[in-house]
This record gives C-alpha cells, structure tokens and sequence, in this order.
C-alpha cells in the first residue's frame, strides 16, 4: 500500500487546544486542515488565546472540568482515530488529557509543544510546561519551534549544530521522537552572522538517528495555518499505517507546493488559495 492508498483511510482527530477568536489559528486552523484533508476533527478547547497583529494579549484557560467533560463526551459517542494536542496550560488539565488519550485512544498521537506566542509571549506557564514535559513518552511525535525548544531544552539554538544537542535533551527528557521546526537556521554557529539560507529545514531525532527535510523557503506571513496542515497531514498519513519518516518528507514537500499555490495570488485571497490547493491535492 503506498502513501496515497493509506492517506484515503478515515481522518478524525481530537484536536485539543487554544481557540484564537478571529483568526485561522489553534482549533480553527486546525478544523479547517483537517476538512480540507477530507477528514473531520473534534475539538476540544483548553485555552481561549486573544491576539492580533502578531501580538498576543490575553490567555484565558478553560477550567479542567469542563476540558474533562469535553474529552469524555468526544470519546463516548465519537470514535476518534488519532490525537493532536498543542496549547495546554494548567497542569490539571495536562493531566486529564494525557490520562483520557492513554484510556480511551486508540490512535497515534501529536504532541506540539505550543508554549509561546508570535512575539515571543508566554501562552504556557512554567507549572504548564513541567506538567507536559512528564507526558512527553505519550506522544507518538513530539513536535516543536526553535523558540519553543529553547524553553524546553533550556539553551540557545542559534544553528543546527545547537538544534541537534537541543532535540537530544528534548528525547532524554521522555520524547521517543522529535520534529523541530528549525526555518532558516545556517548550520553551523560561525555562520550566523551569514544571510540566512534559502531553504527551510526540520529535524527529526528517533532516539538514535538524525534526518533532515529540506524545502525552499517561502515567505508566506499573510497566510496563516500552514503548520497545521503540515502537522494534520502528518498526522493523518502515520494513523493511516505509513512509516513515520515517509509521514515527514511527504509532508514537507506537501505544504511546501500549497504555500507556493497560495502565494500564486498575491491579493488578501492568498490563504484561501492556499487551502484550495490542499483541498484539491488530497481528493486526487
């Protein structure tokens, strides 16, 4: 069975996280990847996260009983396929999600550690951030930004030389497998002072190996949700029985060609060509 063949079994993921009031972020971008990949997701709402114009400004979590109420209803009358969890706070409720996936899921899960803003602000205490670090060999995939793998590897990350101790101190810490988003990191630290390079790298760390996915870069800020169609496409490949590593080079090159589509228009109807081009792609 190859890549296609596995990618046209049912998609419905538990999608668990922030919901972004007026903008196609968290859930939002989440539910909208997800339909446009043929499948449909149930979200389930942990955090209400007020931004705009790339700043965060508020961050209300939603109380733990009522994020328990939500995961219990979803996993009694739905029946989920896979789970990706991002923004979670509170380290009750990191608690009672982990405990309702590893119970009552029977599906792969996508842990993106999701634990600062656009600009650098925090969206996940220090409390919230220890609370998921204890959960992190649930996760059949731990996903993570540079910014973020900072925080949890407690360095710099300046180039991929810093990237690979970093995802190394990341697996140490509980995490079987590690994507880290790295951009346009130069690889070594004598060449930060360089322009950055004009491709986009991820590394992924199995415990043992390293591999790297390349893509052009493509400077695409007026489009918002590309990472969770990257992820929901991940996502739904490994859940679909594909080998993870196929999952993420499959991925890259998947997003890669949607932003570049999305961007054929340069008008404000750019993100609505570029989940056009999802939508068409995953139906062929």
């Amino acid at each position: 069975m190859d890549l296609q063949d596995r990618t046209s079994s049912p998609f419905h993921p538990i999608s668990i996280g922030a919901f972004y009031p007026g903008i196609e972020r968290g859930l939002s971008a989440d539910l909208i990847a997800t339909r446009a990949l043929r499948g449909q997701a149930f979200p389930v709402c942990t955090s209400l996260v007020v931004a705009g114009s790339g700043v965060v400004t508020d961050v209300l979590d939603v109380p733990t009983d009522s994020v328990d109420a939500q995961l219990d209803h979803l996993l009694e009358t739905r029946e989920p396929t896979a789970a990706k969890v991002s923004i979670v706070n509170h380290p009750a409720t990191v608690d009672v999600v982990f405990r309702h996936l590893a119970s009552r899921l029977d599906g792969p899960v996508l842990l993106d550690l999701t634990l600062s803003g656009p600009s650098g602000e925090d969206v996940v205490s220090q409390r919230g951030i220890e609370a998921l670090t204890e959960h992190l060999e649930q996760a059949d995939l731990v996903t993570l930004r540079v910014r973020d793998a900072s925080l949890i590897a407690g360095m710099e990350i300046p180039s991929l030389d810093d990237a690979q101790v970093a995802i190394q101190r990341i697996g140490q810490l509980g995490a079987d497998r590690v994507l880290l988003r790295c951009g346009r990191l130069p690889t070594h630290f004598f060449d930060t002072d360089s322009a950055p390079p004009d491709y986009a790298v991820d590394l992924y760390y199995d415990g043992d190996d390293f591999a790297l996915y390349e893509a052009p870069y493509v400077q695409a800020e007026t489009i918002h949700g590309a990472s969770s169609a990257y992820l929901m496409y991940i996502l739904r490949t490994v859940a679909a029985g594909a080998p993870l590593p196929d999952a993420l080079q499959s991925a890259k090159a998947y997003v890669t060609e949607a932003l570049r589509y999305g961007l054929e228009d340069e008008s404000i109807a750019a993100p609505n060509y570029f989940w056009k081009w999802v939508q068409e792609t995953s139906m062929s």
